[in-house]
C-alpha cells in the first residue's frame, strides 16, 4: 500500500497545528487539498485519525501512533539538509522544550536564545516523568529533567547536579540546626508531593533506607505550592537544593542522609541529535558546562 509524502505531510501539519486551516496556511497550500489528503490517507485505516469539531480537530489514539512514525520522515528530511549544510545556524524555527526545573535550566535557555535569537524557544513546565514522555512522543525536541533509568531510544547529557534539602519555616523549632536526620524529621508535619514526582521518590527513598515511613495530611503538585504551605506553617516541604533559592519566608536545611545526588540532564531522542536547534541547544548545553 504506497503513501505518498503529500498525504503525510498534510496529517503532520494538522497534529501540529491543530486545525485544517492553520496546516493549509502552515504548507502554503489551500484548506480542501489539506482535508482531500487526509481523506486519502484515512480511507487506507480501519478508523478515523482525526476527530472533526467546529473550532479544530483532535488527534485519536490511532493518528498519535501514526504520528510518531510520520514525523521520523520530517526529522529526516531536516538531518539530510543540515548535513548537506553543516555550518548554517538554526534561522527562524520554534525549539519546543520540556522543562521540569526553571531554576536550574533557564540561564542555558536564556544562553541559547541570546546566541540563536531567531529561534523561538516554547518551554513546557511539567514534572520529570511528563518530560520523559514528551521527548519520547516527539511533542518537544529536548527534555530537561533527570533522567534516572537509561532508555534505547534516548541520549543525555549531565548538566548539574543536587541533593535533597529540607524547607522550614524560620520559627520551627528545628530551624536553627546546621542538618537534620531523618529521625527527626519523620516525627513532624511533611509537606509532600504526588507518588511520580521525582523529588517524593527521592523522598521515599531516604526514608526507607532508615526503617521510616513518608506520612502526611497536605499533599501538592509543584514546588510554589510547597513553598506557601512551608511559609503558612504547614509543614516541613522537600526540593532539590539547586530548586530553590533563598529567601527570608523559609529556611533551606540539608539532610545529612540524603548524601544521593540527583543528575539534572539534557535529553534528546538519539536519531534527533543532528537536527538544526536540538544540534545547537545539546552544544550550548556543552560549552555551559565547560
Amino acid at each position: 500500500m504506497n503513501y505518498s509524502m503529500a498525504e503525510i505531510r498534510a496529517f503532520n501539519a494538522t497534529f501540529q497545528t491543530g486545525s485544517f486551516t492553520r496546516a493549509a496556511e502552515l504548507l502554503s497550500v489551500s484548506q480542501p487539498a489539506i482535508t482531500a489528503q487526509i481523506r486519502k490517507l484515512e480511507s487506507r485505516f480501519s478508523g478515523p485519525l482525526l476527530e472533526r469539531f467546529s473550532k479544530g480537530v483532535r488527534v485519536t489514539e490511532l493518528g498519535k501512533r501514526l504520528y510518531l512514525i510520520t514525523q521520523q520522515y520530517h526529522d529526516l528530511a531536516t538531518a539530510i539538509e543540515a548535513l548537506s549544510n553543516p555550518r548554517i545556524s538554526p534561522g527562524k524555527m520554534t525549539l519546543k522544550v520540556a522543562n521540569a526545573s526553571s531554576v536550574v535550566f533557564m540561564p542555558l535557555i536564556a544562553e541559547f536564545s541570546r546566541r540563536f535569537p531567531l529561534v523561538t524557544v516554547k518551554i513546557k513546565s511539567v514534572t520529570t516523568s511528563e518530560c520523559r514522555e514528551l521527548v519520547l512522543d516527539r511533542a518537544v525536541d529536548i527534555g530537561l529533567f533527570p533522567l534516572m533509568d537509561e532508555h534505547c531510544e534516548l541520549s543525555r547529557f549531565a548538566f548539574s547536579s543536587h541533593r535533597l534539602v529540607a524547607i522550614l519555616h524560620p520559627d520551627h523549632y528545628l530551624a536553627g540546626k546546621s542538618a537534620l536526620l531523618v529521625r527527626e524529621l519523620a516525627m513532624e508535619a511533611l509537606i509532600v508531593y504526588k507518588p511520580e514526582a521525582c523529588t517524593q521518590q527521592l523522598l521515599e527513598n531516604v526514608f526507607g533506607r532508615h526503617q521510616q515511613n513518608v506520612c502526611s495530611n497536605v499533599v501538592v503538585d509543584n514546588r510554589l505550592d510547597m513553598l506557601e504551605a512551608v511559609c503558612h506553617g504547614l509543614g516541613i516541604g522537600f526540593s532539590l537544593e539547586q530548586d530553590i533559592r533563598p529567601n527570608p519566608r523559609f529556611v533551606i536545611l540539608p539532610i545529612i542522609e540524603a548524601t544521593d545526588k540527583v543528575i539534572e540532564h539534557v535529553v534528546w531522542i538519539k536519531n534527533r541529535r543532528g537536527l538544526p536547534g536540538i544540534r545547537d541547544f545539546i552544544q550550548v548545553a556543552m560549552e555551559s558546562c565547560t
